[in-house]
């Protein structure tokens, strides 16, 4: 059975450039984690909005469960 890809079925990755974002975030939380220490750039205020967005949908539709 062929799976869906996570690109494909996660609501956050499925905007191209806010899903490059929070890839990169994780990525940088992640080694940090591990002790290197970087500074990394924060979801600008467009991308934030979108998160948002896709939060709230993601939420309330959850909750319908």
């Amino acid at each position: 059975m062929h799976k869906k890809s996570l690109e494909k079925t996660n609501p956050y990755l499925k905007d191209p450039k806010l899903g490059r974002a929070l890839l990169g975030q994780s990525v940088f939380s992640s080694t940090a984690i591990e002790g290197v220490l970087t500074k990394y750039p924060k979801l600008s205020k467009s991308l934030e909005k979108k998160l948002k967005v896709i939060i709230s949908v993601h939420e309330s539709s959850a909750s319908y469960e």
